[in-house]
């Protein structure tokens, strides 16, 4: 119910999980708090399958400018890329103000924090031959509602539009974090890479 405090065993568990049923490609994930429905719930989860056949091609994604989440304790992987006969979908995991050292930076600044979360999510769409202009849908998450405006100013200036974006009030996985996104991004077969 606490993010600040139940993250790291949340990542412990997960760890297991994936090592115990022998998961090996990490899930693109975000982990922010939220208000579950019902004291009998700890923690919700949305989910996304796939099924075709042929079974998809599915990769990790990764960008110099983010260390491996794994690095730090956080079984996840900051993308995956997921390619059937008509597409390429990218899902970018939860994004903030991280760099290639796994560190939060620009502490304490939301433009600064919204311009890094932004060049760590446009290099993980490059590395896969897309850019924002192939978004389809994202949610961005705030710790302060206060820091709505300046987050959204920001996306303007860096062009960070033209799809749905979801602005939601959350704890993020770290305290000092103020901003963080996720993202859905999809490439036609013919610019697939």
């Amino acid at each position: 119910r606490d993010i600040d405090r139940d993250y790291d065993e949340f990542n412990r568990a997960r760890r297991a999980f994936f090592r115990d049923t022998g998961i090996e490609v990490k899930p693109a994930s975000t982990g922010v708090g939220g208000a579950p429905v019902g004291a009998a719930h700890d923690f919700s989860m949305a989910l996304c399958a796939v099924r075709s056949d042929p079974a998809p091609a599915v990769g990790v994604m990764s960008t110099p400018t983010l260390n491996e989440a794994w690095a730090y304790g956080s079984d996840f992987s900051r993308g995956l890329r997921v390619t059937d006969a008509n597409q390429t979908t990218l899902y970018v995991s939860g994004t903030a103000s991280i760099n290639e050292r796994g560190e939060t930076v620009h502490v304490g600044d939301p433009r600064r924090q919204a311009e890094r979360m932004l060049e760590n999510i446009e290099t993980l769409l490059a590395g896969q031959g897309a850019g924002f202009s192939d978004l389809v849908s994202v949610v961005t998450y705030v710790k302060n509602p206060a820091d709505a405006g300046v987050v959204e100013t920001v996306f303007a200036e860096r062009a960070f539009e033209g799809f749905p974006n979801a602005l939601v009030e959350a704890p993020l996985c770290r305290p000092e974090l103020l901003c963080e996104a996720e993202a859905v991004a999809v490439v036609p077969h013919e610019r697939r890479v």
